[in-house]
């Protein structure tokens, strides 16, 4: 789910959907990153989208969005575990 911007999370929208996206895909919610669409091209009849690098709709590498949620996923951990470690002082 991404609003009309091409966003997962637009503050002009007031959307957010990454939690949405995460139950889709079949992973429980957990803090990461937001989606963006890729370049595309949105076609007028039926509201598909169409990668502009590849031109496919069913693009595999623009497209895939269980592969993007599980690193942004990895990515979130990584950084929640790095701040729980970096929380200290800084004296010697």
């Amino acid at each position: 789910m991404f609003c009309e911007h091409g966003l997962e999370v637009c503050k002009s929208c007031e959307f957010d959907a990454r939690e949405d996206n995460d139950f889709m895909m079949g992973l429980d919610a957990a803090p990461r990153g937001p989606l963006e669409l890729p370049a595309h091209y949105k076609n007028q009849k039926d509201g598909s989208y169409t990668c502009k690098a590849h031109g496919n709709p069913n693009c595999k590498s623009c497209f895939s969005w269980k592969k993007q949620i599980v690193k942004l996923h990895k990515e979130g951990k990584k950084a929640a575990s790095k701040k729980k470690t970096d929380s200290g002082t800084n004296l010697y």
